[in-house]
């Protein structure tokens, strides 16, 4: 048995209206798939939310894909949303691909707000090869990572998207996290070329994806 971590980009290509909420939605701090049956072209979804329940399924309300909902509450930021609609194309041939019988697909799925998302798949080396070649036409997959085993958790760096990234390495370089701090939100937003508020955001982010990493 082999296990491959993936990042799933789909550029231009879009994949479907949950997922843009997921990973594109302003009041979406963190979004993962947690568990999925797909049945004909039916998609039943569970996610784990941190983020404006009211506004997240608001949106869900405007989607024609989507039949039905629910949302259980854990928090006034975050909450547990189950999600039953119908498949696209896209997001289709990519369940078709990855829920094949002899490849398993890990939770959870990891949204970035880069448009991307970060998962698990578990399966022999041949199975893994084909259930990539499976990917719908422009969606890029990338091996992040290739293992003998799967660890069920998430690699912390690859959580992060790219300018999450960008901007923590940025921070760590100028001393922004050194004791006492060498470097503040406006020197990081000088050297990335952003305003503060934007570094500052960035860094929040990036954190909360580190720590949460860790602990969850």
């Amino acid at each position: 048995m082999k296990y491959l971590r993936l990042t799933l980009d789909p550029g231009e290509t879009s994949v479907h209206p949950v997922y843009d909420v997921l990973t594109d939605a302003e009041y979406v701090e963190r979004a993962r798939g947690l568990h999925g049956n797909v049945a004909a072209d039916i998609a039943t979804l569970l996610f784990h939310v941190r983020g404006d329940a009211e506004r997240f399924t608001a949106r869900l309300d405007d989607i024609p894909e989507v039949l039905d909902y629910d949302v259980t509450l854990l928090a006034d930021d975050e909450f547990y949303c189950y999600v039953y609609n119908e498949t696209t194309a896209v997001d289709g041939a990519l369940f078709a691909a990855f829920t094949r019988e002899s490849v398993v697909q890990v939770s959870p799925i990891e949204y970035h707000d880069d448009g991307r998302a970060t998962f698990d798949i578990v399966g022999s080396s041949d199975d893994l090869h084909a259930a990539m070649t499976d990917a719908p036409p422009g969606v890029e997959l990338r091996v992040e990572q290739v293992g003998e085993r799967a660890t069920g958790s998430e690699d912390v760096e690859a959580s992060l998207s790219d300018r999450q990234r960008t901007a923590a390495k940025v921070a760590v370089e100028l001393g922004y996290y050194d004791v006492p701090r060498r470097a503040s939100h406006a020197d990081v937003a000088d050297a990335l070329g952003c305003a503060p508020s934007t570094a500052a955001e960035h860094l929040r982010k990036a954190e909360s994806r580190v720590f949460r990493g860790l602990f969850d």
